[in-house]
Parts: structure tokens; C-alpha cells; sequence
């Protein structure tokens, strides 16, 4: 038998929280904190986001499993809403209307 879990991906995207660890963790992205800031990053928020979202995953209720990711850093902070970016306005400019012109 296949056992699956309560949230399909389209809810809870573990590998989502998993990226984003595992670039935190990576030696590139730890360089670039090195140099900018002087410091390592702890990669705590991240960490505690793949924990949260593997708690997600096992509910039985979508709503439940919704609020607590809505919970994480990366919905509050980054996600797919681009005005959060660090890099906004910095690195790129927001366009009123995303595409390639």
C-alpha cells in the first residue's frame, strides 16, 4: 500500500522549505555573508520553516496546515510577493507589470 501524506504538494511543498535551508547552508551563499556582512548566517529561520512545514504537511486539515506555514519566514518575509525582496530596488527595479519588456 501507498501511504500518502494528509497535504499534497500543491499545499505544503516540503522541497520549498527545503531549498531555501539548503541554500542558506551553502558555502556560496555563506561566502556572500561572510563578505557583506562579516558574519555567517545562522540559517535559524530557515531550519525552523522545514520544521514547521513538515508539521503542516501532517494535518488533515488544509487550514490548518495553511495557517502554520502562513506562520513561517519565508511567507512573511519573501514567498512570492517580489516587494519583499531584499534585492528590490537595490539590485532590480519592480515593474508594475512582471515580464521580459
Amino acid at each position: 500500500a501507498i501511504l500518502r501524506m494528509p497535504q499534497p504538494n500543491e499545499v505544503v511543498d516540503l522541497w520549498l522549505y527545503f531549498d531555501e535551508w539548503s541554500r542558506c547552508v551553502g558555502s556560496g551563499y555563506q561566502r556572500d555573508r561572510l563578505y557583506r556582512y562579516g558574519k555567517f548566517d545562522s540559517c535559524n529561520n530557515q531550519w525552523q520553516d522545514l520544521k514547521k512545514a513538515a508539521v503542516a504537511k501532517t494535518k488533515a486539515s488544509k487550514k490548518e496546515a495553511e495557517a502554520i506555514l502562513g506562520e513561517t519566514y519565508y511567507k512573511q518575509h519573501l514567498g512570492s510577493d517580489q516587494t519583499k525582496s531584499p534585492t528590490a530596488g537595490v539590485i532590480w527595479d519592480l515593474k508594475e507589470k512582471p515580464g521580459w519588456d
